[in-house]
């Protein structure tokens, strides 16, 4: 991979990853590799840093530790040896205990946006007879990835969002008789929705999972309306965004053999369709994927977030 391909995403990931592993008593790596990733992604990381984004400590971290063994040296005149990968290290070593604590910071906030999220689905579920449930993930294309930071992903979502109003909208219009069309817009007779963004471990990439509640007496074929949805994204995108339906016969048919199928149509009498909906819906809040969290985010920017109570 060339250089002009490791965008800011990618080389945040890296180094997050990095610092990870360092830190993280459960993981064993070499000084060598250490050294070795250094060197590939410590001017990069200089190169790529944006004074106007909120940075995770990890990367804060690395960046304060890398400037008290390099000084006031170019990052283009920096070769990490040994010895200064050493100093490195006992730079570093110095945030284990705020390690910890950070990962205990994201598990803590992940329950309190999972128990949100419970709250909002039990509501849902208990309202109606029946609840359409869709699920698509949204990225961007693995070769576009380089192009799209998060401020223009944040705003692909922000268009997303003026999208689903502006269905609600057109709902409105077609019950007052003002649009007499059959044919419904993939975001009419949505009750509810809830989405978080994530980052990519290994490519730094970024994606949305995106969870849709629907009227399951106004609206049925789940798949259909999952791959509209994921249609409105690529044009959003401009053709830079790909998905992925959840809501397919084999997908579906998979989980029903677990016995965890919470997605589709879900009935308000069927207790284990209730559960495995909400156990389906947590995934967007699990406090285990730190290491999926935003490494950088723009201020005052929202990584999940749900819709509001009627």
């Amino acid at each position: 991979m060339t250089t002009t391909l490791l965008g800011h995403d990618y080389v945040v990931a890296k180094v997050d990853k990095l610092v990870s592993d360092i830190l993280d008593p459960n993981i064993s790596i070499s000084i060598q590799q250490i050294g070795e990733q250094l060197n590939s992604y410590y001017q990069l990381m200089t190169i790529h840093f944006d004074d106007e984004l909120v940075y995770a400590n990890s990367i804060k971290w690395f960046i304060g530790s890398c400037y008290l063994v390099c000084g006031n040296h170019y990052p283009n005149e920096i070769i990490w040896n040994e010895a200064m990968t050493q100093s490195f290290l006992h730079a570093l070593s110095f945030y284990h205990n705020e390690f910890t604590t950070a990962k205990t910071d994201f598990a803590f906030q992940e329950n309190r946006n999972g128990q949100s999220l419970y709250e909002y689905m039990s509501f849902y579920l208990h309202k109606y007879e029946r609840l359409l449930i869709v699920r698509v993930d949204l990225k961007i294309k693995a070769e576009s990835a380089h192009l799209i930071g998060i401020e223009a992903f944040n705003g692909f979502m922000n268009k997303l969002m003026e999208k689903i109003q502006n269905d609600r909208e057109k709902e409105r219009k077609r019950k007052s008789g003002k649009i007499v069309s059959k044919e419904k817009s993939c975001f009419e007779d949505l009750r509810g929705y809830a989405w978080a963004i994530e980052q990519g471990v290994d490519n730094g990439g970024l994606h949305c999972h995106l969870l849709l509640l629907y009227n399951g007496d106004k609206r049925k074929d789940d798949w259909y309306i999952g791959d509209a949805v994921g249609k409105r994204w690529v044009k959003i995108t401009e053709g830079l965004g790909t998905y992925y339906n959840c809501n397919t016969t084999e997908n579906k048919q998979h989980y029903e053999r677990q016995g965890t199928l919470g997605i589709g149509m879900i009935h308000r009498h069927n207790l284990l369709e209730m559960s495995n909906a909400i156990n389906a819906a947590l995934y967007l809040t699990r406090p285990e994927k730190y290491e999926q969290r935003l490494k950088a985010w723009l201020p005052n920017m929202r990584s999940f977030d749900r819709g509001n109570y009627p």
